[in-house]
């Protein structure tokens, strides 16, 4: 797989899955192989989950791609995300508050598919715009 070729199935997996809310589309560029490190979601099935799981928190989240560099088998995303907090998110209730908070991903492609991705999300961020965390006084 050339580099351009990665770019394109990193782009897809945010437009189209992650703000398109399209599975169709992980079922054709996820391998069935796929490991969410960040999320634990091992397995095609187990991601789908994980994400339901997200929309259900944020059912308006929407992430924009700030940056994207591939090299070899592994692409480096820098990502924007926004969302409102409608669900109870790892034991905090649902807000009804917007956020904006950063994160980076990194994807490994294999056989013309995305085999694994390593998230971090700045979530204390997003906690403290959401009214969860306070900075100490």
């Amino acid at each position: 797989m050339s580099v351009e070729r990665n770019k394109i199935l990193a782009r897809r997996f945010y437009e189209e899955i992650l703000n398109g809310r399209k599975m169709d589309v992980a079922n054709e560029i996820l391998s069935p192989e796929y490991v969410d490190h960040s999320a634990a979601a091992s397995g095609l099935e187990n991601f789908k989950q994980y994400f339901a799981m997200i929309t259900n928190v944020f059912p308006d989240i929407k992430v924009t791609i700030e940056d994207l560099f591939a090299d070899g088998d592994k692409a480096a995303i820098h990502l924007t995300i926004h969302g409102t907090q409608l669900g109870s998110f790892r034991g905090f209730p649902p807000t009804g508050r917007q956020a904006t908070w950063s994160g980076m991903d990194i994807i490994r492609f294999s056989n013309g598919r995305i085999i694994e991705r390593w998230s971090e999300r700045d979530f204390l961020n997003m906690l403290l715009q959401l009214g969860h965390v306070q900075y100490p006084q």
